[in-house]
C-alpha cells in the first residue's frame, strides 16, 4: 500500500514529462487513494490526457508506469486531447469530479458541466445500476454474493444524487454519510459499507426490491 499517493503520482508525472515531453497536459489521482480509503489490494487510479494518443505514446506511457515502484498496480482513464471534447458529457462528469489534479487542471481544458449534464449522468448511473441489478438477482450465484456487487455502484450513484440534490460532490464514504436524506438512502448507504454481509434472504431480497424501485426512480 502507497503511503504518500500523491507523491507517487507526481513522480510519476515527473518521469512521463521526461518521456513525452510537452505532451502531458493533465495527470490526476482518483479511485480508493484519492477518497483515502485504499488497502494493500487498491489499484492506482491514474487519469492522464496527452495532446494526441498513438501507439508510441501508449508504449512510452507504459514503460513510465512500468518504472515506477508498485507499478503493476496502476490503472486508470488515458486519451487524448480532442477525444476529451468528444466524450459523452454525462460520462466526464464524474471522471472530473473523481479526480485530484497532479499536473495541470481541468479549466481550459473542457467547458463548464451545466445542470443537463448532472441529470443525463444520474439517469445513466441508474439505468446502469438498475440493469446490473436485476442480472445479479437472476444470474448472480446467489443473492447476497451479486448484492454485494454492487455496492461500488450503488456509492458512485449515491454521490452523484447528492451532488445534484445539493451541489456538493462527496469524496469519500464518511463525507457522503453527512449528506444522505431519507431512510431509502441510508438503508441504501448499508450496503456500501457492507454492513449486510451475513443478512438473511428475506432482508437481502427486501434491498433488492429498495434498490430496483430508487434506480428506477431516478431514471424519471
Amino acid at each position: 500500500m502507497l503511503t504518500d499517493p500523491r507523491a507517487w503520482a507526481a513522480e510519476l508525472s515527473r518521469r512521463l514529462e521526461e518521456a513525452l515531453p510537452g505532451r502531458v497536459i493533465f495527470l490526476g489521482l482518483q479511485g480508493s487513494y484519492r477518497r483515502g480509503e485504499a488497502t494493500e489490494e487498491s489499484d492506482i487510479d491514474i487519469v492522464a490526457v496527452l495532446d494526441a494518443v498513438d501507439t508510441a505514446a501508449l508504449d512510452a506511457y507504459r514503460a513510465a508506469v512500468g518504472s515506477m515502484p508498485r507499478g503493476e498496480l496502476a490503472c486508470g482513464f488515458l486519451c487524448g486531447r480532442a477525444e476529451l471534447l468528444r466524450w459523452p458529457r454525462f460520462d466526464l462528469l464524474q471522471l472530473v469530479l473523481d479526480t485530484e489534479p497532479i499536473r495541470g487542471g481541468w479549466e481550459g481544458l473542457l467547458p463548464a458541466f451545466s445542470p443537463d449534464d448532472t441529470e443525463e449522468a444520474v439517469r445513466a448511473g441508474a439505468s446502469a445500476l438498475y440493469h446490473a441489478a436485476v442480472h445479479a438477482y437472476l444470474y448472480g450465484g446467489g443473492l447476497d454474493v451479486g448484492l454485494a456487487g454492487l455496492a461500488k455502484s450503488v456509492f458512485f450513484l449515491l454521490r452523484l444524487q447528492v451532488f445534484r440534490r445539493t451541489g456538493c460532490y462527496c469524496i469519500n464514504r464518511a463525507e457522503l454519510a453527512d449528506c444522505l436524506e431519507g431512510p431509502e438512502e441510508a438503508r441504501l448507504f448499508s450496503l456500501c459499507r457492507g454492513d449486510l454481509v451475513g443478512s438473511d434472504q428475506c432482508e437481502v431480497k427486501s434491498l433488492y426490491g429498495t434498490l430496483l424501485a430508487w434506480a428506477s426512480g431516478l431514471m424519471a
